[in-house]
């Protein structure tokens, strides 16, 4: 492949076609790939496989990719196990899967087992995978960072910086709830600060609540956008991303258990929450703190299925749950820190 600039799809942001980001796609059906090869080839650098053994083979011997795209029915393997198997000869390469069968089964079996950074129905226009094999290759690349970061040790302020873009790509794919994370992390300092925890822990609390929702990367974009009511299945791949979170982060080499922080922002003191249900003193102050600052910034925001409720429902709902669900002096410091606020705009700050 050439240096040259492509468009991936209308629209979309140009890319470089670099070494380095090769994409495997791997499906049972020959037509199959044939016709994403004709369609794709000139957008990206393709490899090809019809099995997962072949897969696996390739990966081991024309790697690395940056992405593989898999077919979830193939025969002796299916595409959940071809990809945690993957993911074990190359932890970097971002995964996407592609399947008929949409049930809440294969979708916790291929977040769970194989990490799948999307996974898409079939068929699948060429453009809706195009996008996605474009944010894959991005996601890479950010993977790739980190690591050379890591390598370097200036860990604090290229954390920051990864942290951030994070963030951005979460709230990228999920406009209503642009600006979430920041002002969560906002709210958060303030009512850390109240408590009077020490500077370390107040910056702390930043970085793990600008990325607490850094999980949301892998759940597909029409389930975060949804107007209407939530399914069974929906709500339960969403109600991963605490866990999926603190995946990508626990390998992070953070002063403070920045991990830990992000899987149990859902968790409530009377054990009531996800994904761990730990009750109580089991759960992190920090993380309880920015429990408090999430549920007020959601109530008082626009989402697709609802307009905002204002600020003084959010405040009535800590009010009422305070020392049930919310701890009781994180929500203490919020009602006092609020009470005669109409609503959140004074979080908007970057700062």
């Amino acid at each position: 492949m050439s240096g040259d600039k492509v468009i991936l799809v209308e629209g979309a942001e140009e890319i470089l076609t670099v070494p380095g980001n090769k994409i495997l796609l791997v499906d049972d059906e020959e037509e199959i790939i044939k016709a994403l090869r004709r369609r794709l080839r000139h957008r990206f650098e393709l490899d090809s496989a019809l099995s997962g053994a072949e897969g696996l083979k390739a990966i081991l011997e024309r790697g690395p990719f940056a992405v593989v795209v898999s077919d979830y029915r193939m025969p002796e393997m299916d595409g959940v196990e071809f990809l945690g198997r993957v993911r074990e000869v190359a932890p970097d390469t971002v995964l996407m899967m592609l399947t008929g069968q949409l049930d809440l089964d294969v979708a916790v079996r291929a977040i769970n087992e194989g990490r799948v950074f999307r996974f898409m129905t079939k068929p699948c226009p060429p453009e809706v995978l195009a996008r996605a094999m474009e944010e894959g290759i991005k996601y890479h690349q950010l993977i790739l960072a980190e690591r050379e970061l890591q390598g370097l040790r200036k860990w604090r302020k290229s954390m920051e910086r990864m942290i951030l873009a994070f963030a951005k790509m979460v709230e990228a794919r999920d406009p209503y709830t642009a600006g979430h994370q920041r002002r969560v992390a906002n709210l958060s300092c303030l009512l850390a600060e109240r408590l009077g925890l020490s500077a370390g822990r107040v910056e702390a609390i930043r970085m793990a609540a600008t990325v607490h929702d850094i999980g949301k990367i892998y759940v597909p974009a029409e389930f975060l956008n949804k107007p209407g009511r939530l399914s069974d299945l929906e709500f339960g791949v969403i109600k991963l991303h605490p866990q999926v979170g603190y995946d990508i982060l626990k390998s992070i080499d953070f002063e403070y258990p920045i991990s830990n922080m992000v899987r149990q922002h859902h968790e409530r003191i009377d054990g009531s929450g996800y994904p761990l249900g730990l009750r109580g003193e089991d759960i992190l102050l920090e993380s309880k703190i920015i429990a408090v600052a999430d549920v007020l910034e959601a109530i008082s925001s626009h989402r697709p299925y609802r307009p905002s409720l204002g600020l003084d429902v959010g405040l009535k709902e800590v009010e009422k749950n305070q020392g049930v669900i919310y701890d009781p002096d994180a929500a203490q410091a919020s009602l006092e820190l609020l009470r005669g606020k109409e609503t959140l705009d004074f979080l908007d700050s970057e700062t």
